[in-house]
């Protein structure tokens, strides 16, 4: 598996790999991870069965990025006696590594996490979203199979130019405790919460604009954000503008392990962004039978949520469509729990197993053809 997020990880990738990755090893199947490596960390380890080498990395524009030599990535290739490599993250580790396997007998499986918007967010980066584009189309091209977390996300790579056979494989849910009872929320605190990156697509200036819409209204509410990025002091600043600084808590990054709490403190989970694949935090948030509201930008988001029944969907330049939807659900208990058990219901198709299960089908597959 090849990403430039892994351990510790950073996004939802990072998380995605973790799981999928000691769930194979546990089930046999010999893994190596080739990923970055930060200050202090060792080149060599294993981790729950999986085999993890990090590589020569620089921090471009606030990104870890892996720049091995090609020489080393095909002697690790060589020494696992690797059959397929699992790309996950387009970038200078994936085009090295593509070419160090070069007349090796391996099949090239790609997952599309991110599209190349995801990918150029930096202000620095989008003059070169058109060049970039046209690389990520041409690797697309050369890989055997494409997976895709988003049935509409396969239509429109397609339309890209992309002709690789595409897959359906979601994400699967990051907490396996599913019958695991959720913690009543406070009576006297309406809680809504995000966890995410502090990023330009993630939207964040909208989700505080209808916060503060809807806390005009509603004194006895507190908006949790869980995560770090590039935007936290405009945020910081603009939290103080709309006059909410004090019902907002930047909660900083936050061990996944410990996400668990917030998402059981939380009566609302909240998910403005502009671009996603399948993110793995609604997800987690449905898991712990929370109502879940997203943006109709989000290529998944009616896959993901059944309007109405176990969230909302909402328009991402329209701050009043989000307050008022808090609103309905700040006064209305019985209509949150509902909407939480739906939520938790439709999670229970996102177990790690079954999806492992298909994983390993895909992988059958591309060794037998």
């Amino acid at each position: 598996m090849i990403s430039d997020d892994f351990l510790p990880a950073a996004t939802g990738v990072g998380i995605y790999i973790q799981r999928v990755a000691a769930e194979l090893a546990g089930r046999g199947h010999h893994v190596s991870v080739i990923t970055t490596r930060r200050r202090g960390e060792a080149s060599f380890e294993i981790w729950n069965g999986v085999r993890v080498y990090r590589t020569f990395t620089l921090k471009i524009f606030g990104f870890y990025q892996a720049l091995p030599r090609v020489g080393t990535i095909r002697h690790i290739l060589e020494e696992n006696e690797v059959e397929i490599v699992h790309y996950h993250y387009l970038g200078f580790l994936l085009m090295r590594t593509y070419k160090a396997a070069r007349g090796m007998a391996v099949r090239h499986l790609y997952t599309y996490h991110m599209t190349v918007e995801h990918l150029t967010q930096p202000l620095p980066m989008k003059p070169l979203r058109p060049l970039l584009f046209r690389l990520h189309v041409r690797y697309c091209n050369r890989f055997d199979r494409i997976l895709a977390p988003s049935r509409a996300l396969i239509r429109r790579i397609h339309q890209f130019g992309i002709h690789t056979p595409a897959h359906f494989l979601s994400n699967p849910a990051a907490f396996e405790d599913l019958d695991r009872p959720t913690r009543p929320s406070s009576h006297d605190m309406f809680v809504v919460l995000y966890v995410g990156r502090l990023d330009p697509e993630k939207n964040i200036p909208y989700l505080l604009t209808a916060f503060a819409e809807f806390a005009k209204d509603h004194t006895a509410c507190e908006l949790r954000i869980a995560g770090e990025g590039s935007q936290k002091d405009h945020l910081t600043k603009l939290a103080r503008t709309l006059g909410i600084a004090s019902r907002v808590r930047f909660l900083g990054f936050v061990k996944h392990s410990d996400l668990a709490q917030h998402y059981s403190d939380a009566d609302v989970f909240v998910l403005p962004s502009l671009i996603e694949a399948q993110p793995m935090v609604v997800i987690e948030a449905m898991h712990f039978a929370k109502p879940v509201i997203v943006t109709r930008q989000m290529v998944s988001a009616e896959e993901l949520v059944a309007d109405g029944e176990s969230g909302f969907i909402v328009d991402a330049d329209n701050a009043a469509d989000l307050a008022g939807k808090l609103a309905r659900l700040e006064g209305d208990k019985a209509l949150r729990e509902k909407l939480g058990r739906n939520a938790q219901l439709r999670s229970r198709g996102y177990g790690l197993s079954a999806i492992i299960d298909d994983l390993e089908g895909e992988y059958a597959d591309l060794l037998q053809r």
